[in-house]
């Protein structure tokens, strides 16, 4: 488990990005950790194509290291830049089993978890399947809870709030944005 996983959690793109280039800067064996920070730059900078093209193949290079948290990692990582081009039935495709798949890593990691059924709601709220997005959105909530991870429980509602919407829930969704605001308010 991360040692702080909230204070990660809201600038994730930008950590994973970090964590990309110090792996680089540590001398990634062949070339992986390169690949990985210039696709997860591309992904920062919504060029969704050229994103899922550079981050196919540093899953490909991921894969041939046998790191399992680093495959998994570089599967979700390939299903973001999946789901902003929308290609979501690969996505969906990559993402469906990667929440147990960090779950029964010899060191569970709930923070990918939380993540990947994050992913999995986006993907399914996109594809216009809010209630399929609720479920996960709210897997999330649980796990980001259960991690003491205040403003990634924040985000969650800020999605649930937005399944609401798509559903035409208006109560719902003000209810979904009120907690979210509960949680962020400066106490």
């Amino acid at each position: 488990m991360r040692a702080n996983p909230d204070d990660s959690y809201r600038d994730l793109p930008s950590a994973e990005l970090r964590r990309a280039l110090d792996r680089h800067l540590a001398g990634t064996a062949s070339g992986e950790g390169e690949v990985e920070a210039e696709g997860l730059a591309l992904l920062e900078g919504e060029r969704w194509a050229e994103a899922a093209e550079t981050l196919e193949e540093a899953l490909r290079r991921a894969e041939r290291g046998g790191d399992l948290h680093a495959v998994l990692a570089a599967r979700h990582d390939l299903a973001r830049a999946l789901i902003g081009g929308g290609d979501l039935g690969r996505a969906i495709g990559l993402l469906g089993p990667l929440p147990d798949e960090f779950a029964a890593l010899p060191e569970p990691d709930e923070h990918a978890r939380a993540r990947a059924l994050e992913s999995l709601g986006e993907a399914y709220l996109r594809a216009n399947r809010p209630v399929a997005a609720l479920n996960f959105f709210g897997q999330a909530l649980e796990i980001l809870r259960r991690l003491d991870a205040v403003r990634g429980q924040a985000a969650m509602f800020v999605h649930i709030a937005d399944a609401a919407r798509l559903r035409g829930d208006d109560a719902a969704e003000r209810a979904a944005l009120d907690r979210a605001a509960e949680l962020i308010r400066p106490t």
